[in-house]
């Protein structure tokens, strides 16, 4: 089975994310949190599930996958998927 890895800048935006949500409620952060996580899992399986980037106004060779109000970018290799960004819907990184 093909193994995820996240990059900086997506480990990055995984805790932004998880420190906005930590200013309502603990719980709600963790589970938000493990939701994207699982989600982003399930790319060991169906590692094409997203859309081409280019397909989706993204000027990068990658792959998108939407979950609820986020964009996560990933690229296939080889040996393992790079998850690459986790946008909120708020943000404008079409070029990034």
């Amino acid at each position: 089975m093909i193994l995820i890895k996240y990059d900086k800048k997506a480990s990055q935006d995984l805790e932004n994310i998880y420190l906005t949500i930590l200013q309502d409620k603990k719980s709600v952060a963790d589970r938000f949190v493990n939701k994207i996580d699982n989600y982003i899992l399930l790319l060991k399986t169906n590692p094409k599930m997203g859309k081409d980037c280019k397909e989706s106004g993204f000027n990068r060779d990658c792959r998108v996958l939407y979950y609820k109000n986020y964009t996560i970018l990933y690229k296939i290799n080889t040996t393992h998927i790079s998850i690459k960004r986790i946008l909120s819907s708020k943000q404008n990184n079409k070029g990034n």
